[in-house]
């Protein structure tokens, strides 16, 4: 508790000293570090927050489009509000260099864009451990090219600060050697998921589009366990992805038995122990850091943390495979997986 006290008052103090410099600056407006979609589809995205009891659960909707736009890569309702989510993301990343490009970068995404026409798939998303729900942007991004429909989920508490009702509300850092709290938060984000499958079809702009009978859900490290118990006590999740996460925890959860199809996408080679008796497609990534999957290369940040991988590289394998995986397991499409040189294709 002290050293979370501790942490959150560092949090405080870089942002009171930091944060004018970050939000100002109107010459950085431009900047857009993150690959464009490939996909053949505009982009949207709407920002939405659900509650459940006294809990808000943030969201940010991503979709297929009509309309261009440009939109601020961090969603949030002023400027002071953006450096602040920006800087508590970077403090508990280990990144603090990768807070100003975070708040300065753009996505070439119209905020509350109309959404395209007909039925669309939808594809569930939960972050890591202490990780926010924009930080995979590019990939959810590349997945609404697509034509998907994308929820991604802040887990409040957990996350290391979302913005409700116009107020950013710190999280408290998680200890991945507190038994008892990291049960609460798996519990807690199993409840996320179960209140975002059973509200799919009201939420804003694409709720009249979604097509409940073809869901998905992805998710990285412990947003991927997360999907793996989620997908086995919920059939209406079709087809799951874990972007470098464990099948289980100890003292958590053991491997779930999911009947469904799921895609291990790892970074390097070793895999957690926990995948030896689990049914998955896996695929590795050879020289890939645990965020690889995710947009924190692009930013700047450790090789500990992203492995040695061209950030650009890295991010169009995810993007390939990810949405290969879906076209398939979820669509029914006859696409073929990707291949490339530093990817390795097994099964169990």
């Amino acid at each position: 508790m002290i050293r979370r006290v501790i942490t959150a008052a560092v949090a405080v103090a870089i942002l009171l000293c930091t944060g004018a410099a970050w939000a100002a600056g109107p010459a950085r407006a431009e900047v857009s570090p993150i690959p464009a979609p490939t996909g053949p589809h505009k982009v949207g995205r709407v920002e939405a927050t659900l509650m459940a009891g006294a809990r808000s659960i943030p969201l940010s909707v991503w979709y297929p489009s009509t309309a261009a736009g440009v939109a601020p890569y961090i969603p949030a309702s002023s400027p002071a509000a953006r450096v602040q989510l920006a800087g508590q993301a970077a403090l508990w990343l280990r990144t603090p260099t990768a807070a100003p490009v975070m708040t300065a970068a753009t996505l070439p995404v119209g905020d509350g864009a109309p959404v395209a026409d007909g039925l669309l798939p939808v594809v569930i998303w939960s972050p890591a451990l202490g990780t926010p729900r924009w930080l995979a942007s590019g990939l959810l991004m590349e997945l609404a090219s697509r034509g998907y429909v994308v929820a991604a989920i802040d887990h409040t508490g957990e996350s290391p600060a979302v913005e409700v009702g116009g107020r950013v509300q710190a999280g408290s850092p998680p200890d991945a050697s507190d038994t008892a709290f990291m049960q609460q938060a798996f519990n807690v984000r199993l409840g996320d998921v179960r209140l975002v499958l059973d509200r799919l079809g009201a939420l804003p702009i694409v709720g009249d589009h979604v097509d409940l009978d073809r869901v998905a859900m992805a998710g990285h490290s412990y947003g991927g366990q997360s999907m793996l118990s989620a997908m086995a006590s919920d059939p209406r999740i079709r087809t799951g992805v874990v972007i470098d996460g464990p099948a289980a925890w100890d003292g958590i959860t053991p491997a779930p038995g999911v009947d469904r199809p799921v895609l291990l996408l790892a970074s390097g080679a070793m895999l957690h122990a926990s995948w030896s008796s689990t049914k998955a497609t896996i695929a590795t990534i050879a020289d890939a850091g645990h965020y690889s999957g995710t947009d924190l290369p692009v930013f700047g940040c450790s090789a500990e943390l992203c492995g040695t991988i061209d950030p650009a590289r890295g991010a169009s394998i995810t993007r390939a495979v990810v949405t290969a995986w879906f076209d398939q397991k979820l669509l029914g499409n006859d696409v073929a997986m990707p291949e490339e040189s530093v990817l390795r294709w097994r099964v169990r």
